[in-house]
């Protein structure tokens, strides 16, 4: 809203008071500008499964459980005629499989060492053999509390000190990956 609004804090504010108290009127300037720019669709469970494994068989591309939901909606508003915004669509992963190993033995109707061989994805990915490691051993918990695998980052928890601690991880993610950028590299 804040977009569509023109950057008008006060008015979103608005709104969301309008919303709290049980009523929302937007402007037809707004809903127009939605209108033209925002799509949306309900993704069930049984679409979300056939989609992570379609998308699996025609792109090799293994998709989490969330993600699939927007891949999902996403298709199914390119498909409507009415959908305004007919351009070419990106969906980021916002997950990745290996957390969802019911759900993508269940989409592919495996076994739970399947699912476990599928989200692993090929070997060498220090990362997601961590990760995976890790899932084989949840029963057993973690080995030491805030443990976190060579080659992944921590997930940060919102608690008190969550923007200054978010913005700091950020902040040395960035300059760790510019400085690797910028370090000379061996022509052989």
């Amino acid at each position: 809203l804040f977009v569509a609004s023109g950057g008008d804090a006060a008015a979103v504010r608005g709104w969301q008071a309008d919303f709290g108290a049980g009523g929302l009127t937007l402007p037809p300037r707004v809903r127009e500008w939605l209108r033209v720019r925002v799509a949306s669709a309900a993704v069930d469970d049984a679409l979300t499964l056939r989609t992570m494994l379609e998308t699996h068989q025609r792109c090799g591309y293994l998709l989490d459980p969330h993600t699939a939901v927007g891949v999902a909606a996403a298709q199914i508003a390119a498909e409507e005629e009415s959908c305004a915004a007919r351009v070419p669509t990106l969906c980021l992963g916002c997950a990745h499989p290996i957390k969802f190993l019911p759900t993508v033995a269940a989409a592919f109707g495996c076994s739970a060492s399947r699912a476990l061989a599928l989200a692993s994805g090929p070997a060498g990915h220090r990362c997601v053999e961590a990760v995976g490691q890790l899932a084989q051993q949840a029963k057993q918990g973690y080995p030491a509390a805030g443990w976190v695998p060579p080659g992944c980052c921590a997930v940060l928890r919102k608690g008190e000190a969550w923007q200054a601690e978010w913005t700091a991880a950020v902040r040395a993610k960035v300059e760790e990956l510019s400085a690797a950028a910028a370090a000379p590299r061996s022509r052989l």
